[in-house]
Order: structure tokens, then C-alpha cells, then sequence
């Protein structure tokens, strides 16, 4: 079921939206259902344009049932730079509690954002809450080039747990406005794992089939290094000025068994490894591949341990 689209002024109802809920679990080992990320379509949205957001579930037997809804954190007066860093992971207790307010947006397995061609306006004047000591050109650099960033939460119940997951989406005036990253290429061994073509996330070796391990065995785990899809964006430094950076992949590891040597690997280091469990049996692996700024790309492996 697909969640209804909800039509509002987005920066009109939430003012300042910037990161509120807890922090996703971090363990690489999944054992239960967890959410690993919110992937939108499109992370980066102009007023009046929408984007359908999804959760990355991973360890459910279930069918889960969903509650999404936008958030805005109890402390409206976050710093510039907690706003704009979306590297930085900053979380809000208010979206799940008293102190913020929420808007519905549906209860289906996506959920549609739509802003309002009128939030022109309150973008401007929400850019202008960064304080009245930032000159006029880097306040319109700022709804331009920056973004404000709107908070959507996901409630998800599904075998007996509720889980919570949280994602921030730019809306600015930039007319190059950040994409996804290309789903993750690693090779696993000497086998390249690629997207399955509209498979949704799933990824396998090129003549398809899980990838078979023996029990026991290290296998090193190599991201594409090519990251020719990197942007480049604008950023609104503590000191209150304006600054340039690329893009560059950050890749988060989990499994259903084994270990990895670590949990999170970004380029240039983009290089992981895996030991199989000594029992013999079916895995999955998730790759995800994130910009830094929003955009993400999943990348489920199906394992056999032999």
C-alpha cells in the first residue's frame, strides 16, 4: 500500500526542521528487525516539487505496518551549523514526544512529500533565521545553494517491535539539486556484485544466484573506486561562511552473520572484509552507499555459507 500524498506548506508549518528522534542502531550484525536508512527518491527537492520516501528494512519475518510523518525538533533555534552539516547525525528527542510538531503523512509502505510553490517565500524568511549578522547575499546563498532541511519519521511495527527511523530532506532553490548515488558496485572475492536491474535493492554476481562462501572464509569486500557520481554542493560554515565540497562515498556494512572488520568505510579507504560464520547456511549482506549530504543506495547481497 502506498502512503496518500499530502499537500501542504511544508516550511510554512515547520519553521527551522533539522534532525530530532534516535539514532539508528549502528551493530553491523542484524538480529532482529531493524530499520538501516530512509531512502528519498530524491533528497534534494526545489518548493512545489515532491519526494516518496521509503525504509531500508532489514531482519523482519513480518509484514510491518507504518506511520510516517515530518518533525520538527524542540529546539527551533539549532545553530547554522547543525543544519547544515548532514554528515553530523545530530538527533532530537521531540519527534516522538511532546515538544514537536508533527504532520501526517500516511501510513503506507512510501510516503509522498509534497511541498507548496508558496514555500518560496518561507524559505527566504527561514534562511534569514540564521541571524541578522549574515549579509543579505549569504542569506539568498542559503536558501539557494545550502537548503533548509525538513525532517520526516518513520514508525514501523513489525514482530512485535517498533522501530523509529529518521530522514532529513533539502528543500532549497538550487536548480542542481542533489541526486542519489549509484547503487553500490563491490566485489566480493574475485565476483563483482551489481544492482539486478528493477530487482529493487537486491544485488548478485553477473550470472545471478547468491554468492557462495566457505564457512570460515575472509573475503575482502572492494567498492568500485570510481566515483565519478560525486556532486559538488555549498555549505554554511561555524564561522558563518560559505564553502565548497565534493561528494565522496561513505559505505555502511551489515550482515545477518559473521563479521566484518568494520562497520563503515569511506573513500579513499573504501575497502571492507568479511568472515563467514563457521555453521554452513543462507546470509544477507546490505551495502549502503550514502554521499554524506542525504543521498543513499542500498544493496542487498544474498549469501550462501557452504
Amino acid at each position: 500500500m502506498v502512503a496518500r500524498r499530502t499537500t501542504w506548506s511544508v516550511l510554512g508549518a515547520l519553521a527551522l526542521a533539522s534532525g530530532c528522534i534516535e539514532s539508528l542502531d549502528p551493530k553491523t550484525i542484524v538480529r532482529g528487525p531493524r530499520i538501516l536508512d530512509i531512502v528519498a527518491d530524491r533528497p534534494e527537492i526545489n518548493p512545489g516539487q515532491s519526494t516518496t520516501l521509503r525504509a531500508v528494512l532489514a531482519g523482519t519475518r513480518g509484514t510491518p505496518t507504518f506511520r510516517w510523518f515530518t518533525c520538527v525538533a524542540a529546539d527551533s533555534s539549532a545553530s547554522a551549523t547543525s543544519i547544515s552539516n548532514f554528515q553530523g547525525g545530530g538527533t532530537f528527542e521531540g519527534c516522538f514526544g511532546d515538544a514537536s510538531a508533527t504532520l501526517s503523512l500516511g501510513d503506507g509502505a512510501t510516503a509522498t512529500l509534497l511541498t507548496s510553490a508558496r514555500d518560496e517565500a518561507q524559505l527566504q524568511a527561514l534562511a534569514r533565521r540564521y541571524g541578522n549578522a549574515l549579509p543579505p547575499e549569504v542569506l539568498t546563498a542559503i536558501a539557494r545553494d545550502v537548503g533548509i532541511a525538513v525532517g520526516v519519521g518513520v514508525e514501523v511495527s513489525v514482530d512485535g517491535a517498533t522501530l523509529r527511523g529518521y530522514k532529513r530532506v533539502l528543500v532549497s532553490f538550487n536548480a542542481a539539486r542533489n541526486t542519489n548515488p549509484p547503487p553500490p558496485r563491490v566485489r566480493f572475492g574475485d565476483a563483482w556484485v551489481t544492482a539486478q536491474g528493477e530487482a529493487g535493492d537486491a544485488c548478485g554476481p553477473a550470472g545471478g544466484g547468491p554468492v557462495r562462501v566457505r564457512r570460515n572464509e575472509t573475503v575482502n569486500l572492494v567498492p568500485d573506486p570510481d566515483e565519478s557520481w560525486a556532486e559538488g554542493y555549498r555549505v554554511l560554515t561555524a564561522s558563518g561562511q560559505l564553502a565548497d565540497r565534493t561528494e565522496r562515498g561513505f559505505y555502511s556494512w551489515y550482515a545477518t552473520g559473521g563479521n566484518f572488520a568494520r562497520g563503515l568505510t569511506q573513500s579513499p579507504t573504501r575497502d571492507n572484509a568479511w568472515t563467514a560464520p563457521a555453521e554452513a547456511g543462507d546470509h544477507t549482506m546490505w551495502v549502503l552507499l550514502r554521499d554524506g549530504r542525504g543521498g543513499t543506495s542500498p544493496c542487498r547481497v544474498s549469501l550462501r555459507v557452504e
